[in-house]
């Protein structure tokens, strides 16, 4: 990737941008990859197609999709019978949300939980649970609905709210979870070009068939920094790529 860059800022051996440093490629490199995700990412893009509306999208962001388990523990009871739960920290490469689901259990005669058995104070066993994915709502409507009895938090739809670094799960008192599985895009590793062979380098992480869109992103962002006149001709051929 670096040795593309290089060959497409310069025009064979015409030293026009031959002062870029290593480290400089690498910071042009990783801005590209920022942008390439939040592109596939998003429906800002020419085809105002988002993650997994078609499969070249699928293809792009694959190999940066990453699922993890989190716990969740009881915080604290809310309003209408409802308490509040919260998970474990998200992960600290954690970037886009993409799927959360999780184990709702309750009682087989989904008769009420006491409060002692909400919070885990003592040892019980529940003997039915199901799969539920999530409703997620936004901070100022909250309240609202959960004092709503048609839209409030229900075990075949739990809300939650994301806040700093953790998921906060609503339930009422017929359900508790104990698990979320998350599915996410995740930031990916810093690309990094070692000149020195005792350290080791940080290859993409995305996939291969990205890199010479990546590239192209990087020569056409170097291009606009150099005020290059190629870099009108570079940033219309770079809107051709989907």
């Amino acid at each position: 990737m670096h040795l593309a860059v290089q060959q497409g800022v310069d025009k064979i051996n015409s030293f026009q941008a031959d002062t870029l440093l290593s480290q400089e490629i690498d910071l042009e490199i990783n801005k590209a990859i920022d942008r390439f995700i939040n592109l596939k990412y998003g429906k800002n893009n020419i085809y105002g197609k988002g993650f997994e509306e078609s499969q070249k999208r699928v293809d792009d962001l694959r190999t940066v999709l990453k699922s993890e388990t989190l716990k969740t523990i009881y915080l604290e009871p809310s309003i209408n019978n409802t308490f509040i739960y919260r998970s474990d920290p998200l992960p600290t490469d954690y970037r886009y949300l993409i799927k959360l689901i999780g184990v709702v259990e309750y009682k087989s005669t989904c008769s009420s939980l006491n409060s002692s058995e909400q919070e885990g104070l003592v040892g019980f066993e529940l003997d039915k649970n199901a799969l539920a994915s999530f409703k997620f709502v936004q901070q100022d409507d909250l309240y609202t609905l959960l004092a709503d009895p048609f839209n409030t938090t229900k075990k075949t739809k739990p809300l939650i709210t994301i806040e700093e670094d953790f998921i906060k799960v609503y339930t009422n008192d017929i359900f508790i979870i104990k698990k979320l599985k998350l599915t996410y895009i995740k930031n990916p590793a810093k690309v990094s070009l070692s000149l020195d062979t005792s350290i080791e380098s940080v290859d993409c992480e995305l996939a291969e068939h990205t890199h010479q869109e990546i590239v192209d992103m990087t020569i056409n962002s170097i291009l606009e920094g150099i005020s290059d006149p190629r870099y009108k001709t570079q940033q219309l051929e770079l809107g051709k790529n989907e």
